[in-house]
C-alpha cells in the first residue's frame, strides 16, 4: 500500500495478533533501547530493537497510545513496522492490575537482600508495570481533552 504523501503505515504485532494496522498516521514516537524516537514520514530506513514504554501515534490530529516491551521496529520512509514481545492498547488497560504489579515488582526489589529474587526481572517487571500505567494515564488525558472540545 502507498500512503499519501506526508503519511505512513503503522503496524504493531505480536507473536499472537495484529494489534494495529492504520494508514495515515503523521507522526509516531516509540521506545528504543536508549531512549525515545520520533519518526515522520520520509524518515531514513533503519531497524531498531524496541525498549519498554509506550508508542504514541497521530493520525488525523488525534493521538493513540500503546505499552509495548521487546521486539523490534523497522522504519521505511512510509511505514514503521513492530513485531513487539508484548503489546497493549492503553484503552484495554487495567489500571488497578497495573499498580498492583508495580507495588509487586517495587516489594521484590525492597526484599532483594533477604530473599532470593531475581533482581533483572523484578526491575523488568517494573518497567512494564510503569509503561502500561503510563499509556493508561495517556489515554485517559486524551479521553477527557476530547470531551471538553465537545
Amino acid at each position: 500500500m502507498v500512503e499519501a504523501k506526508g503519511n505512513m503505515r503503522v503496524v504493531i504485532l505480536t507473536p499472537y495478533k495484529r494489534l494495529l494496522d492504520l494508514s495515515g498516521v503523521t507522526e509516531l514516537y516509540l521506545p528504543i533501547e536508549n531512549g525515545i524516537i520520533g519518526v515522520l514520514p520520509g524518515h531514513a530506513p533503519m531497524v531498531s530493537a524496541v525498549g519498554t514504554g509506550v508508542v504514541v501515534y497521530t493520525q488525523n490530529n488525534v493521538s493513540g497510545f500503546f505499552k509495548v516491551a521487546g521486539g523490534v521496529a523497522e522504519i521505511t520512509g512510509a511505514s514503521v513496522t513492530l513485531l513487539v514481545d508484548v503489546g497493549e492498547d492503553a484503552s484495554q488497560i487495567d489500571v488497578e492490575r497495573a499498580k498492583s504489579s508495580l507495588e509487586r515488582a517495587e516489594n521484590r526489589l525492597i526484599a532483594k537482600a533477604s530473599e532470593h529474587i531475581d533482581i533483572k526481572r523484578a526491575e523488568a517487571s517494573k518497567l512494564r508495570a510503569i509503561a502500561r500505567l503510563e499509556a493508561a494515564e495517556l489515554h485517559m488525558g486524551k479521553n477527557s481533552q476530547d470531551k471538553k472540545s465537545l
